[in-house]
């Protein structure tokens, strides 16, 4: 139960319906912006991406925008 906790500490995240993603950053730089507002060290954010575009198949398109994307895609980023 994590109601008590103020929630900057209840370390959770919510996923957009709409696959809220920005249109500037790259798939790379979306998957990584959480990390790196939290202070995530660079090689550990860049080991994370790796391992999370491997595990969604989707690592031919770390360097695209979302413009660039499927629906599919962009849902998986």
């Amino acid at each position: 139960d994590i109601s008590g906790l103020h929630p900057s500490k209840r370390d959770i995240a919510m996923v957009f319906q709409s696959y809220a993603l920005y249109p500037n950053m790259t798939v790379s730089g979306n998957i990584a912006f959480g990390m790196e507002i939290r202070g995530v060290p660079k090689e550990e954010r860049a080991k994370a991406i790796a391992q999370v575009s491997d595990m969604l198949q989707i690592g031919h398109l770390l360097d695209r925008k979302p413009s660039q994307l499927s629906g599919g895609q962009r849902q998986r980023v």
